[in-house]
């Protein structure tokens, strides 16, 4: 007989079930703890998402606010170069702005200045400068003109009243101005500005100063072998595409390149020719005359160079390509620095790409320490046409004081 189980079997329609079981108590402080934890960072990262926007919003304003306005940079592509970044301008050579009495007078007389030019002697907070400011006329246009003549204004003018000028009023004085040509120096600026100091008068006479009648001979007629110096370089040494310009340039520059071309450390046929024929007092006098010229820049850019990347070149070089600045040798604006830095500004930009040329062809070697040859060995021949280009399109060295200062110093060496 069979034994019964002594448990019996569940009901078919019987489904299982577990009793009930209160939550652990630590477990329900554990979930409390969580809930307080994340409903408090929730409102931490409310807040620290508020305060990281507001922080973005800042940084934007201040990103804003670095961005240089078009007056900047209208100053820094037309102006600085001569007056420099901070306006002071180049003792003996280029009138100042900060605190000049000039732009005291406002935007109306800047925008004039612009656009006509100044070619005169001038005095400008206490100093004597013999100007030749290009003009602007073609190079901007009214609203550029009346940007630039309200930043300059704005910055540098010790008044309070000072105004914006607007494209309309330089359209006016465009009409108005018409062809007069650059104002004759502070002579005739003071017909508009009464409360200039005491100007020179604008001097009768051409642009040649008369210098030692000896060089003027040299200059103008020659002799025997010596052809005269005007027959290639012009009336007035400002040259030609192919044959520098001499007027401005250091004294002391030009008596190294004669002595250069007669020792044969610098080639040129035409030049070795005519140097035998000249005497160490000739060559200085003919130095000393060239330098006093003051003659306008005949200079063009006509090489199709990249204006932009010549003006990097002149004010900032390259240092990936291993090219220092123009102007860290050849000085401010590119004027020079005797006796072996030429002034570059106003030169011809064909001679100077030619000259780059025969620096890396090795025909032009009489540079100190060799440095040409390495900057044009490092520049390719777009550099070259740019640099020049950009060169050519500067104003020319002032005559006399700066070039006659340094000239003199070299001699009491």
């Amino acid at each position: 007989m069979a034994r019964k189980s002594k448990h019996s079997r569940p009901d078919e329609a019987f489904e299982p079930y577990e009793e009930h079981a209160g939550v652990p108590m630590p477990v329900n402080w554990v979930a409390i703890a969580l809930t307080i934890w994340g409903t408090a960072m929730l409102y931490d990262t409310g807040e620290s998402v508020q305060e990281s926007l507001q922080d973005r919003a800042e940084d934007s304003d201040v990103v804003a606010q670095s961005v240089p306005d078009e007056g900047t940079l209208l100053f820094g592509a037309n102006c600085a170069t001569c007056h420099q970044p901070d306006g002071r301008g180049l003792r003996d050579a280029v009138p100042p702005l900060a605190g000049s009495e000039i732009v005291a007078a406002g935007p109306d007389i800047v925008s004039r200045i612009l656009l006509r030019g100044i070619d005169g002697p001038l005095t400008v907070v206490g100093q004597d400068f013999d100007g030749h400011m290009p003009s602007f006329d073609s190079a901007l246009n009214d609203a550029e003109i009346a940007e630039l003549a309200s930043y300059v204004t704005t910055r540098w003018a010790d008044t309070t009243e000072a105004t914006a000028q607007t494209s309309e009023e330089v359209a006016s004085l465009r009409a108005e101005i018409g062809d007069r040509g650059s104002f004759g120096g502070g002579a005739e600026l003071a017909m508009m500005i009464s409360s200039l100091p005491d100007q020179p008068p604008m001097p009768a006479r051409s642009h040649v100063q008369a210098g030692d009648q000896a060089a003027r001979d040299l200059v103008f007629a020659g002799r025997d072998q010596v052809w005269s110096c005007a027959s290639c370089h012009g009336d007035l040494g400002q040259g030609d595409e192919s044959t520098p310009r001499l007027a401005g340039l250091p004294g002391a520059y030009i008596v190294k390149q004669l002595q250069n071309f007669r020792e044969g450390t610098r080639e040129n046929e035409s030049m070795q020719l005519v140097v035998q024929g000249l005497s160490d007092p000739e060559m200085t006098a003919l130095g000393a005359y060239y330098t006093d010229l003051r003659v306008p820049s005949t200079a063009r850019p006509v090489l199709s160079g990249d204006l932009k990347r010549g003006e990097q070149l002149a004010l900032q070089g390259d240092w990936s390509i291993g090219v220092p600045a123009c102007f860290t040798c050849h000085g401010p604006s590119g004027f020079g620095v005797a006796p072996n830095f030429p002034g570059l500004s106003a030169q011809h930009a064909p001679y100077l790409a030619a000259q780059l040329a025969n620096w890396v062809g090795g025909q032009r070697h009489n540079d100190a320490l060799g440095l040409m040859a390495q900057i044009s060995e490092a520049l390719s021949t777009q550099d070259r046409r740019a640099v020049a280009d950009y060169l050519a399109s500067l104003p020319p060295v002032p005559a006399g004081g700066a070039s006659m200062a340094r000239m003199e110093t070299q001699d009491d060496q």
